[in-house]
């Protein structure tokens, strides 16, 4: 965990220090355009949604989803990303620390923010969220990280639970989806047996939910159902 703290962190210090922007997506429009296919997949009234946001950095969609009215969880390493997140809200957080492990709870009662490893079971979260907005997040991590993640992910939604996915497609898959982060993915590797193939079934590709500004690179969606 420690290895992958140290290489996140690094990551983010780019960021912050704004040396280099990596693949993040900051504009509101295409915020927007990504919430509108979620909610295509997610019914039901927001207030009585809770989803869960792994690897989320400082992602304002899920400032989004809350004004939205859904109930957020997100998770993330480096507590640099978090704090950025919670920015985002109003300064009404309180702090659960629990081992190695920090909760950031908003007075909403509507967002939590974990400052920890995704990959870490935490039988708190079993079989608790409705839907997992998975952005960008699968792209990012190792090959060896993804059975792992996949596992945590079938823990932590309810029965028929849904994952929202998006992820990078270059111009050039066949030849480079080993060659990350980002990785490339098609709805074909994100289903191997070992990654969410084996807990969850392949409900709709979206093809491109919005562009991007980075040459030979699409942004991707997916939409998952545990079986």
């Amino acid at each position: 965990m420690e290895e992958r703290r140290q290489k996140w962190s690094g990551s983010w210090s780019k960021i912050i220090s704004g040396e280099n922007n990596l693949w993040k997506v900051t504009e509101e429009s295409k915020h927007k355009q990504a919430l509108a296919y979620f909610q295509q997949y997610v019914k039901g009234d927001p207030k009585d949604v809770s989803v869960l946001c792994p690897l989320a950095g400082d992602d304002p969609i899920v400032h989004l989803l809350w004004k939205e009215g859904y109930t957020v969880t997100t998770i993330d390493l480096v507590p640099e990303a978090v704090e950025r997140m919670k920015s985002q809200f109003s300064s009404d957080w309180s702090k659960n620390e629990v081992g190695d492990t920090i909760v950031w709870k908003h007075g909403s009662g509507q967002a939590n923010l974990i400052v920890g490893d995704a990959l870490q079971y935490r039988s708190e979260l079993e079989d608790t969220f409705d839907v997992v907005y998975d952005k960008d997040s699968f792209g990012a991590l190792d090959k060896e990280m993804r059975s792992e993640f996949c596992s945590r992910m079938a823990e932590y939604v309810r029965s028929d639970g849904i994952v929202y996915l998006e992820c990078k497609l270059k111009a050039n898959h066949d030849d480079v989806k080993d060659q990350g982060p980002p990785f490339s993915l098609k709805g074909d590797d994100l289903m191997e047996e070992s990654y969410y193939g084996k807990s969850f079934s392949y409900v709709a590709e979206l093809g491109k939910v919005y562009d991007l500004d980075l040459p030979g690179l699409e942004q991707t969606g997916h939409i998952l159902k545990l079986k």
